[in-house]
Order: structure tokens, then C-alpha cells, then sequence
């Protein structure tokens, strides 16, 4: 009896080695909820915003080369309710700050790499990413403006629109978590950093986030 429990240690602890090494050559694809931290910016001139806690989705496509190694691509969008003090570009009598709010929504799209600690099914990892991130936001960027276009079935049609302020920029990130294999299933849990080059003079663009990843693995 004795040895039959050592033969089934044995190959306990050998197991979760072997389930690792299935990593190697398999493609992954995952979905994942995000949650960004709330974040208070201040900007040139005065200006200053307050971003509320949000919460997004993403997705994503990897190729394990290695147990350890994998590398792909991320598409994450999100949406975040901020308050915002606009400064004056020349105050005087009777110009001063206006208070506005809005949302502001981010799609990034980011190339990614992965490094995976142990070969075990239960791992901690690394990754790190670049990319680009377009930035969205309601705030007015002109007076209303008449549009006009040629419909489908419909001919011409006229409305109304404001232009808003929208920018892209690039943007990278690192992040740490743990990963757990369990057969074809992939889970994964990280705090993810990202930063988006908005330049100094337009406040500090590092991100905080929280993302849960669901996923499956196959040739």
C-alpha cells in the first residue's frame, strides 16, 4: 500500500509538467472583462479632470512557442464618466474656469508578448505590449456643422452634427499575473499598466487595470 502511494505522488508531481509542455505549439484566444481605475489629471493651463472607476472588454490571439513563450495580438475598448475643469486660455473679469463633464472612450489595439515563469499549469507570468490607442471624447472641437450624404434607398439626407475632439497615440503596457491551465482552458488574472504617449504637457497618461482572462488553446 505504502508504495502505491509513492507511485501516486509520483505522478502527481509529474503530472502538471507534462500539461505544461502542451502549451508549446498551440494557438490561444480569450475574452476579457477589464476594469481601469479611477485616475485625477491635471493638465496645461490649469485644467483638470476626474475620472470615475470604468469597466471594458477586450480580446485577444496568441501562438504559444514554448511552454514559456508566447506571443499575439490585443483589441480592448472601454469607457470611463469624467469631470472636467477647463481653464481659461486669457482670464480676466469675468472669464474664469467652467465645469463640464462627459465620457470619454479608448479602443487600443496592441502586439504582446508573454512570458511564462514555469512550465507547470499553474504559472505566474509577464507580459509586455505596443500598440496604438484611440482616444474619444464628447467635448466639443467646433460649432455645429450641416453634413450631407447619398443613402442607399434612401438618396440625400442632411443633418447636424458637433465635432468633437478625438486623437490616437501610441501606447505600451506591462503587466504580472497568474495563468492556470485546466485541459483546453485557459484562465488568466493580471494587473496590467498602460501608459499612452499624450505627451508631458497634457498630464500624465498611465492607466491602472484590473482584467480577468477566459480562454482555449488548440492546434
Amino acid at each position: 500500500m505504502k508504495l502505491q502511494h509513492l507511485l501516486a505522488l509520483a505522478l502527481a508531481l509529474a503530472a502538471p509538467p507534462a500539461l505544461a509542455q502542451s502549451r508549446a505549439g498551440h494557438y490561444e484566444f480569450y475574452m476579457s472583462p477589464v476594469f481601469t481605475q479611477s485616475k485625477s489629471q491635471t493638465f496645461e493651463g490649469g485644467a483638470s479632470a476626474n475620472i470615475d472607476n470604468s469597466y471594458g472588454f477586450g480580446g485577444g490571439f496568441a501562438y504559444n512557442w514554448s511552454s514559456h513563450l508566447s506571443a499575439g495580438a490585443e483589441l480592448a475598448w472601454g469607457e470611463a464618466y469624467y469631470r472636467t475643469t477647463l481653464a481659461p486660455v486669457n482670464p480676466g473679469p469675468g472669464v474664469g474656469p467652467v465645469q463640464a463633464s462627459g465620457f470619454v472612450d479608448t479602443a487600443t489595439l496592441r502586439f504582446v508578448g508573454t512570458w511564462n515563469l514555469l512550465s507547470a499549469p499553474i504559472t505566474p507570468f509577464v507580459s509586455g505590449g505596443l500598440g496604438w490607442t484611440h482616444i474619444y471624447t464628447d467635448i466639443p472641437a467646433g460649432p455645429p456643422q450641416n453634413s450631407c450624404w447619398y443613402y442607399p434607398w434612401y438618396g440625400p439626407i442632411c443633418t447636424t452634427y458637433v465635432p468633437t475632439q478625438n486623437t490616437t497615440k501610441f501606447s505600451y503596457n506591462g503587466g504580472a499575473g497568474l495563468r492556470a491551465d485546466v485541459g483546453n482552458w485557459v484562465f488568466r488574472g493580471l494587473v496590467n499598466l498602460q501608459k499612452v504617449d499624450v505627451g508631458g504637457a497634457q498630464g500624465d497618461g498611465y492607466w491602472t487595470q484590473y482584467r480577468i482572462d477566459f480562454g482555449i488553446r488548440f492546434r
